[in-house]
């Protein structure tokens, strides 16, 4: 009788090709939905137990997705931030088609986090795909590690949040939800942080804005 349990991880149905400049959330979405299953399902069920909500390892999510890690650590933006085996750094291009306009290359990596392909970025800014290539290749390659590529909660994103704070929904709840139904690039700990202490400040401003814009009663007569 075989007593080995089976591997926890194997290969999905159906697989996905990782775009390039693409973030993990990204990625895991797409999976996810391609076999039917709820993205915060599959991101909980890669990462495991104690960190559900952190982020999975680039091995697990190789494995599931049907990719080599390497494939996956040359597309997704943010490969070098996931768990796993210590990777060396890759060489920068002799070339920067970017050099004094780095506002170019940051708008497309993040417009490349949004799902934009390759094909359509370059028509769209007027450049090589080779071009398009290297800016989302160089701010995984000029850092040690990658930061978290998410959106602050401010904004869209901020109502958005504070009408499922109002629905008594917890940080949990949140990121499910945001995780499942919406495109937005934020992590539990973005979420939880903004609960704790920026709802918190933002509500204190709002106070005092009003306060000091009453007109004390004696004050108005006094101006008429």
């Amino acid at each position: 009788m075989n007593s080995e349990l089976p591997p926890r991880f194997a290969p999905l149905p159906v697989r996905r090709r990782p775009c390039l400049g693409e973030s993990t959330n990204s990625y895991i979405r797409r999976l996810a939905r391609a076999n039917h299953l709820q993205p915060s399902f599959l991101h909980c069920y890669l990462c495991g137990p104690p960190q559900w909500f952190g982020r999975p390892l680039l091995e697990h999510l190789a494995t599931t997705a049907g990719h080599s890690p390497e494939a996956l650590e040359r597309a997704l933006a943010d490969a070098n931030s996931l768990g796993g085996t210590n990777r060396p750094r890759r060489r920068l291009p002799r070339r920067n088609p970017f050099a004094g306009r780095q506002d170019l290359a940051h708008r497309i990596a993040q417009e490349a986090l949004k799902g934009t392909q390759i094909r359509t970025l370059a028509k769209r800014h007027n450049l090589r795909c080779w071009d398009v290539r290297f800016a989302l290749e160089v701010p995984r390659l000029t850092t040690a590690e990658t930061g978290p590529l998410t959106e602050p909660v401010t904004g869209e994103l901020a109502d958005l949040v504070e009408g499922m704070i109002g629905r008594k929904l917890n940080g949990r709840q949140i990121w499910t939800e945001l995780m499942d139904h919406h495109d937005y690039l934020v992590t539990y700990d973005s979420i939880r942080h903004y609960i704790r202490y920026t709802r918190s400040r933002t509500a204190s401003a709002r106070a005092e804005s009003l306060t000091s814009n009453l007109v004390v009663p004696g004050q108005r007569a006094a101006h008429d």
